[in-house]
């Protein structure tokens, strides 16, 4: 029997099973990739933190001042194994967790490498583990690639060629901007809703410690400040397809679970026509995609960034525990006592500085609970 077991070995776990040391207990992280941080080794090499470097460590170490203000992809993997190492962490590679079920003492992970049973059990397999890819009508017959950016490791796979890519949330603005630096032949971004754009950087000052100080005020109030900066960093984006949206960004937040996308370029590529903006996609026909607008488009591929799924179904869904959108909800889906999860809520003010809290929150609950065994 083991006080704790921790699925996932990403920022989240990790974070989780520091806080619990630092409580005297000692997890069994289960990382079903080869090393820590899989997911993050599965990104583009592009990538780039949009949080800043200061606020997106975890407890017990800093990231590298080296690794400057926004951390590359390679830098923020070379620091997870780095943490691993020095929080002394327990990570048993190769394990994939299949199935959660409660056991007569606690809860039992169905591994491919065995069962684990355990007190406690934290869920930390990362809120954007599968990609969504929309089934058009028609797919079945469409004579170019479909393929979602998260299988896209670098932007110069497809330079030259005439992308689509639809979707404008946080990971669609991001890579678009890739993709043009890259030299694709043409890019035309399809958009449903319009997205709420933010630049990183204000004056040379970074808006992330902005939205932390100001997370205390009323939602209004954030949306109104928000979209100021927002005018005053990129003007009036109507001309280029981009009206500005009904909601504000903490209130799409806080209704859908959409995030802001973050400016790394995008902006200036499309006020420079080097990208162009176009309706969302009604269906597929042979080799054309046929806007909802009624133009087509015969692109030599289309990128997908429509999403994710946390991919947890099989993992826990026959416990009751997840909300119409597969994620861990509350309420009537609240999680049962000694299951926890971390890591599936996103937030504006960043992801990877919610991972420290929510780490010590679950920590503080279990060291007051009764074990078997710490």
């Amino acid at each position: 029997m083991t006080p704790t077991v921790i699925i996932g070995a990403g920022s989240a776990g990790l974070a989780a099973g520091a806080a619990l040391r630092r409580r005297r207990i000692t997890p069994i992280l289960l990382e079903q990739g080869d090393a820590v941080a899989t997911a993050w080794r599965h990104r583009h090499h592009s990538l780039r933190l949009n949080t800043i470097r200061w606020l997106s460590d975890l407890p017990g170490l800093r990231i590298p001042r080296r690794s400057g203000r926004w951390v590359s992809r390679d830098d923020y993997i070379a620091y997870l194994e780095h943490f691993t190492h020095h929080q002394r962490l327990d990570v048993r590679l190769g394990v994939q967790a299949r199935r959660i079920d409660r056991a007569a003492a606690g809860w039992e992970v169905t591994t491919n490498a065995g069962p684990y049973q355990a007190d406690h059990v934290i869920v930390a397999t990362g809120h954007d583990r599968v990609p969504k890819v929309p089934d058009w009508p028609g797919r079945a017959g469409f004579q170019r690639p479909v393929r979602h950016v998260a299988t896209l490791r670098r932007a110069a796979d497809v330079a030259g060629a005439r992308v689509l890519l639809v979707g404008a949330g946080n990971s669609g603005v991001e890579i678009a901007g890739h993709l043009v630096d890259a030299g694709v032949g043409h890019l035309w971004v399809s958009v449903r809703n319009p997205p709420n754009i933010l630049p990183r950087e204000c004056f040379g000052v970074p808006l992330h410690p902005l939205t932390r100080a100001l997370r205390f005020l009323p939602e209004r109030v954030r949306d109104r400040l928000a979209r100021s900066i927002a005018r005053h960093a990129f003007g009036d984006l109507s001309p280029y397809g981009l009206p500005t949206p009904e909601q504000g960004p903490f209130e799409r937040m806080r209704a859908t679970g959409v995030t802001v996308a973050v400016d790394q370029g995008f902006v200036a590529h499309l006020t420079a026509r080097r990208l162009h903006v176009v309706a969302a996609v009604d269906h597929l026909d042979g080799p054309d995609v046929v806007l909802r607008d009624g133009s087509r488009l015969q692109p030599d591929v289309v990128l997908t960034a429509t999403g994710y799924d946390p991919g947890l179904t099989h993992l826990v869904g026959h416990l009751d525990v997840l909300d119409r959108t597969g994620r861990p909800g509350t309420g009537q889906h609240r999680s049962p006592s000694g299951l926890w999860f971390i890591g599936y809520h996103p937030a504006i003010e960043g992801s990877l500085r919610q991972h420290p809290i929510e780490a010590r929150r679950i920590a503080r609950a279990i060291s007051r609970t009764p074990m078997r065994r710490r």
